[in-house]
């Protein structure tokens, strides 16, 4: 079995470039992912000297060990953001999901990334009759609320897509896409490079001081820049060097495989179709074919904390055959893992603190909101009214479980996780 993402085979190369840093630098963006290569796509744009540095490759996180699932709505109901923020900015966020993804699928477009991408669609599947029933809801107010087209499929329809008595119906997404997220990282690096931007890997920002309105950021080995302006883009990456950021986006693991080759009769009888599938239990499985349609790739919350990899794999493949037991049958050929950036409202935002500006904690949405946001966040950073979204109306909530060096509250979570719910 392959240790690493299924993307990375055939491709496993990253941007690994250490370069001499420059003195100074107008815009200093940290971290290399999707967040920060559009962030510093956006600066560049309006003129800025930019340099992205990554403290490991850039885009070896998240941004090339996700699903490859492209969509962009709010993972909260409409009902829970109007509590939080009111109906004013509910109703905005919501109106912005159809703009965040027409805006990431035109940078695709426009700049030519091959990425494997297919307008495939997306199905939320209802694991109990309830979560149906929250369904129809959340269909009415998307309906009612954007531009986003959804419907609902009953049980009856989901045979076309997937072949299980597991469900209760669910809603497509038919506008959401997939891709490959490797390529979709290296298309922006080797765009971000054309536009002018300075890229440096294995280079770790330590400490942050302020002289006057310019910041000295030390770096790893020593060395240090000076810079007019600063954007955090580490999303689930964060680290403890930043504990204001640390203690309100904290990492979730994501854990993934993918199956040996399976035979046409056998995707056939098992998932026909080619829509991305999530469902809405707390273990939130999330799965799809690979691109060559021989493969079924599999991702899932098969832990709130880190585990090895052989507990991460029998999780998931003990999920797999509850909702296909002839699966037992098939090997695993791929399992890995990355980080996703949660908030406890479950949002992303975009703002400033003290001057320094960041987009994070896209919650597993990242595909699109880490590209879009990366943008919106560097226009923000230039003073370009360009930067506006609803996402910068939310707020990074503190909360008095992860006050400490550690989200220890996960080991928690992730216990009472699994007792109360999905049984």
């Amino acid at each position: 079995m392959k240790q690493y993402p299924y993307w990375w085979e055939g491709n496993n190369s990253f941007f690994s470039e250490k370069i001499e840093v420059p003195s100074q630098v107008d815009v200093l963006i940290i971290g290399g992912g999707y967040t920060g290569l559009c962030a510093a796509l956006a600066t560049s744009e309006l003129g800025a000297n930019t340099l992205v540095i990554d403290k490991a490759n850039p885009g070896e996180g998240a941004s090339t060990r996700n699903g490859g699932m492209f969509g962009a709505h709010p993972r909260v109901s409409w009902d829970k953001v109007r509590n939080s923020y009111g109906e004013s900015v509910a109703d905005k966020i919501f109106e912005e999901a159809p703009v965040a993804l027409t805006f990431v699928k035109d940078l695709i477009r426009k700049n030519k990334i091959k990425c494997d991408f297919n307008n495939s669609g997306r199905i939320q599947l209802a694991w109990t009759k309830d979560h149906f029933t929250d369904q129809k809801k959340m269909v009415e107010n998307i309906s009612t609320k954007s531009d986003t087209k959804v419907d609902i499929l009953e049980k009856r329809d989901l045979c076309e897509h997937i072949c299980t008595e597991k469900y209760f119906g669910g809603v497509h997404f038919s506008e959401h896409c997939s891709l490959n997220p490797k390529k979709f990282q290296d298309g922006l690096i080797n765009l971000a490079i054309s536009k002018g931007v300075k890229i440096s890997s294995h280079t770790e920002a330590t400490r942050i001081d302020r002289n006057n309105k310019k910041w000295t950021v030390f770096l790893n080995g020593g060395r240090s820049i000076i810079t007019s302006k600063i954007i955090m883009a580490t999303n689930g990456y964060i680290g403890n060097n930043f504990p204001w950021f640390f203690r309100r986006v904290f990492p979730i693991p994501s854990y993934i495989v993918v199956t040996e080759e399976i035979s046409d009769d056998f995707m056939r009888n098992h998932l026909p179709s080619n829509k991305m599938m999530v469902e809405t239990r707390a273990k939130h499985s999330y799965f799809r074919k690979s691109p060559d349609n021989k493969r079924i790739i599999f991702g899932g919350r098969a832990s709130m904390v880190n585990i090895n990899d052989e507990k991460a794999i029998s999780r998931l493949k003990d999920t797999m055959i509850e909702i296909w037991p002839k699966v037992a049958e098939i090997p695993i050929a791929y399992s890995w893992s990355g980080n996703t950036g949660f908030t406890f409202n479950q949002l992303p935002h975009v703002g400033q603190i003290n001057d320094i500006y960041y987009a994070m904690g896209f919650c597993g949405s990242g595909t699109v909101l880490a590209p879009y946001l990366g943008y919106k966040v560097g226009y923000q950073a230039m003073g370009s009214k360009r930067g506006a979204t609803a996402y910068s109306l939310t707020k990074l909530k503190l909360s008095p479980l992860n006050l400490l060096s550690k989200p220890y509250f996960l080991n928690i979570l992730d216990i009472w996780t699994r007792l109360k719910f999905d049984r």
